[in-house]
């Protein structure tokens, strides 16, 4: 029996919507061609500022202002800062409390991943694949470390082995903050999450000229041992961060651990 794979894609920063991810299959697709890969995958979007509001809120913000006072320009680079950083304001905001959008974004997550394992039930040969780029990189693993250590939203409902994703053997980041949450931790102090499975590998793409995108391993022993970082060059300095799902070392580091 064939293997199949689900790859799961979570976004980062900026609006996005059901369909965000065809150009990168169909990126996949052209690597893979005239191999059993080719027709032996699908991708499951998860799209946490989508589905919470949170991207329409920001979107009513910034036009409320800008019919006001005229803030657009030719770069439009309010938009690009107002998703960069208030996506991240916003969820971290009131993290601890029940009602926040960290709770609502964290109950998203488990809702969506609950139904991405319903799929694998009716199709025992599947293994799930993480691709996360940007601030979802971040938000998915505050999640896993909140359902491995029974946080959160787990407090009062413990996570399932599926909820943990325990059957997740690959993780692909691209252009990831972590380091932007946790740079004000004392080294010691900083526990990444636990490998989802005893086969699990953490793969993190960067470009150097990418602000946003950050190495992990350097974080302290405990990423090193988790995460390897690739160096890649997507673009020029702020447009850099926006062109992994694009770019051609990411598409082929991924065909060439699924073949």
């Amino acid at each position: 029996m064939k293997k199949e794979y689900i790859i799961i894609a979570i976004p980062g920063i900026g609006s996005h919507e059901s369909g965000f991810s065809k150009g990168f299959e169909k990126a996949l697709r052209k690597h893979a061609i005239k191999s059993e890969l080719e027709f032996n995958f699908q991708i499951e979007e998860i799209l946490p500022f989508h589905e919470t509001g949170i991207d329409k809120l920001q979107k009513d913000l910034y036009k409320r202002t800008d019919e006001t006072h005229r803030i657009s320009n030719k770069l439009n680079l309010r938009t690009f800062v107002l998703s960069a950083f208030g996506d991240a304001v916003t969820f971290e905001s009131g993290s601890h409390k029940s009602e926040s959008t960290y709770h609502c974004v964290h109950n998203y997550l488990r809702k969506r991943i609950n139904e991405i394992q319903n799929i694998i039930n009716e199709k025992p040969n599947t293994e799930l694949i993480i691709v996360a780029a940007s601030l979802g990189v971040h938000i998915f693993s505050t999640y896993l470390w909140d359902a491995q250590n029974d946080k959160g939203i787990f407090s009062n409902a413990p996570s399932t082995q599926k909820e943990k994703l325990f059957n997740v053997n690959h993780m692909f980041s691209l252009g990831c903050n972590i380091p932007l949450f946790i740079s004000g931790i004392p080294e010691k102090d900083i526990k990444p999450i636990q490998p989802l499975n005893p086969k699990f590998t953490w793969s993190n793409y960067y470009d150097k000229d990418d602000i946003l995108g950050w190495p992990l391993s350097s974080i302290n022993s405990a990423y090193a041992k988790l995460v390897n970082d690739y160096q890649i060059n997507t673009g020029i300095f702020v447009g850099s961060h926006l062109r992994y799902w694009a770019d051609k070392d990411v598409i082929k580091a991924i065909v060439k651990m699924l073949k």
